[in-house]
Formats: structure tokens, sequence, C-alpha cells
């Protein structure tokens, strides 16, 4: 077994919506990648405790994806720009990024260098909606 040297990466205080009770907590998303970027890790902690962590081999999107649908399934929300309705990744903004850039699409309108934000900088949960949501508006912005 290999020993894998971490670059870890502490992000700002996020919320973690509870979507059945409407309770919103605070939280502190961990992520981590290993020097030879092969292995990407996002870990959501409230104190102490580890609410979920998951791993991924592409980069920091591949492990969102997966933690959103984690989340998902035990009806939370992270309330962190990637998540936003109008949050699109492009596969430049992945490779450019490892995966922590989105952009804040607008209807009707390309992207541009000026709508790229953090993916995992907080967002009001005004703004974040679920997978199927965000597939939906992104399905028309792209046909707008």
């Amino acid at each position: 077994m290999r020993y894998l040297k971490w670059m870890l990466r502490i992000h700002r205080t996020p919320k973690l919506l509870d979507t059945a009770t409407g309770v919103k907590e605070a939280c502190t998303i961990v992520s981590r990648h290993d020097e030879d970027h092969s292995l990407y890790e996002i870990e959501i902690k409230r104190g102490d405790e580890t609410v979920l962590a998951v791993q991924a081999k592409e980069d920091f999107e591949e492990a969102l994806q997966m933690m959103r649908t984690r989340l998902e399934q035990r009806n939370l929300l992270l309330l962190i720009n990637r998540y936003r309705k109008n949050a699109f990744v492009s596969t430049m903004a992945r490779q450019m990024s490892d995966g922590q850039a989105c952009y804040l699409v607008r209807m009707g309108r390309p992207v541009s260098r000026r709508q790229i934000v953090d993916s995992f900088d907080p967002a009001p949960a005004s703004k974040v909606v679920t997978q199927r949501e965000a597939d939906e508006f992104l399905e028309q912005w792209i046909n707008s």
C-alpha cells in the first residue's frame, strides 16, 4: 500500500439544510487530493462528527456530484455555489480548477469568465435546488 500525501483545504462554513424540517446547520467542508491528483476527497463535518465523506478519481466535480446524490437521499441540501439552480461546470472549468469552479449562468446568455465562482463557497438556500431541478434549468438555458 502506498503512502498518500494529502493536499488539504478547509472551506468556509456553509449551511446544511434538512429539507424535511427546514432546519439549517453550520458545517465545514474539507477537501483534499493526493499529491499526484489521482484521488479527491470531500468531507462534510458538523463539529467533530463526519456527516458524509466521498472519494472520486477524476476531480472534485465528480466527488461533488456523488455527494449531492447521497445528501439528497438523506433529504439534505448543502448550501454551496455548485448546487445552485444555475450552476454549470464546463470541461475547461473542470480541467483548470480540478472541478472546484463553476459558472453561474443566466438564461439566454453565454458563459463568461466573470461568472466563474468557487463551487464550495456558501450560497443562499433560495438559490440551491435538487439535481433534477438543476438539470431542468440547464436544459432550458442550453436551448435559450
